[in-house]
């Protein structure tokens, strides 16, 4: 019989980790079907579409025109068209925007509501799913399709699954579960992606930010070489010339705030605390830490003190 034992929203580092099982329910996908999804995507989205394999997910941004990031995308081959997932709360927002220019183009955009995302964790995740997957993903080959099941496989912060199902075959594949396993909520994931370095972008912070300041180039979700798409004469621009002044990090503290997204973060110069960033994400750890993930100036001294404006506590970079 499954052993199922509920972590009551306690988050651990990745390095803490038993086998755990992940509810994404602050994530949602989104399918894209029609001849022109291809043609339609490569010009709305940050990566080369020719350069995206079967097998393969990317991490991409779909900008508006001014170079500034809608959402985040994690997308991949799904079924007849593309699947990709973001975070839920912008979902409404980028989904209209994606859409406003398919009006001639034969293609269509559904978010999926009876597909259930599910994360798998831990040391034991790859020989759990080994149980009951032929085929495992893995970095030669990072996504897989199995009967009406998709999985990712993510390499950081250490290696993790994703799952894409529906709410039936999840169920089904509840009831097969024959040994202890953690269960957990979207946090648990969510501090995965800020430690693995992937930005969050929930709607407070949509269209706030070049796809620079929040690391997608080094990330390698940006193609400098494909042609035109929304916002790419300002993100060409910034990377010619050289010219983002900001970065992408997380910071850690110790405490129990609730602090807004889009928060300010401040550092002292000369004496006085001062604006040098904005806060993306939040999740408590194990009740006695807190992870942000933050953009700051790229001129801000790393070992530097900071908190979030309005909070006393001292957050500090995580090297």
């Amino acid at each position: 019989m499954p052993s199922f034992v509920s972590l009551q929203n306690v988050v651990y580092p990745s390095h803490e980790l038993s086998l755990t099982m992940i509810l994404l329910e602050e994530w949602s996908l989104i399918y894209v079907e029609g001849l022109d999804s291809k043609t339609y995507l490569q010009n709305q989205l940050t990566i080369d579409m020719n350069f995206l394999l079967e097998t393969h997910h990317a991490l991409c941004a779909h900008c508006n025109i001014n170079g500034k990031v809608w959402s985040t995308l994690r997308l991949f081959h799904y079924e007849k068209g593309y699947g990709y997932i973001q975070r839920k709360s912008v979902s409404e927002i980028q989904m209209r925007e994606m859409h406003k220019y398919s009006i001639f183009s034969k293609i269509k955009f559904h978010e999926l509501h009876d597909i259930c995302l599910i994360g798998i964790v831990g040391s034991d995740a790859r020989a759990f799913l080994s149980n009951f997957f032929i085929d495992i993903p893995s970095e030669n080959c990072p996504v897989m399709h199995e009967e009406n099941t998709t999985i990712l496989w993510y390499s950081d912060p250490s290696e993790r699954f994703l799952l894409v199902l529906s709410f039936a075959d999840f169920l089904i594949f509840k009831k097969k579960i024959n040994k202890k396993i953690f269960f957990n909520n979207s946090k648990q994931w969510l501090l995965l992606d800020i430690e693995a370095g992937f930005p969050i972008i929930d709607k407070t912070c949509s269209k706030r930010f070049t796809p620079q300041a929040i690391n997608l180039d080094k990330l390698k979700a940006i193609s400098f070489k494909k042609g035109c798409y929304y916002g790419q004469e300002t993100i060409a621009r910034i990377f010619f010339k050289k010219t983002n002044k900001y970065y992408l990090c997380y910071l850690i503290s110790k405490g129990n705030i609730f602090p807004e997204i889009g928060s300010f973060i401040e550092t002292q110069i000369d004496g006085q605390w001062s604006k040098i960033g904005v806060l993306l994400s939040i999740v408590h750890v194990k009740f006695e830490e807190i992870y942000i993930q933050v953009v700051l100036y790229k001129s801000i001294n790393i070992n530097n003190l900071f908190r979030i404006c309005g909070f006393r506590n001292i957050f500090f970079i995580k090297k």
